[in-house]
């Protein structure tokens, strides 16, 4: 699945979604976070909150689970524009 805002090109967001299943049959999703972002945002990025996106994001998953955090990750990119 991936997030793309087509007001800013190359800013890209990635979620990778995989199943793995276990010897016992245990079903465990992996979820993973992938930016593709133009350099110049890179360089304005002094808190490095891009660069640490995908570790965020794997935490959050631990804290809330996948439904919360796909949520969460939604949210934040959605701005409401005002009438």
């Amino acid at each position: 699945m991936g997030i793309r805002n087509p007001s800013r090109p190359g800013f890209e967001l990635v979620i990778v979604w995989r199943i793995q299943i276990d010897e016992q049959g245990k079903v465990l999703p992996k979820l993973d976070l992938l930016t593709k972002v133009p350099l110049q945002a890179l360089e304005l990025d002094k808190n490095r909150v891009i660069e640490t996106a995908p570790l965020s994001f794997r935490t959050l998953l631990g804290v809330l689970g996948i439904e919360a955090t796909l949520e969460s990750l939604i949210k934040s990119l959605c701005t409401e524009e005002s009438s």
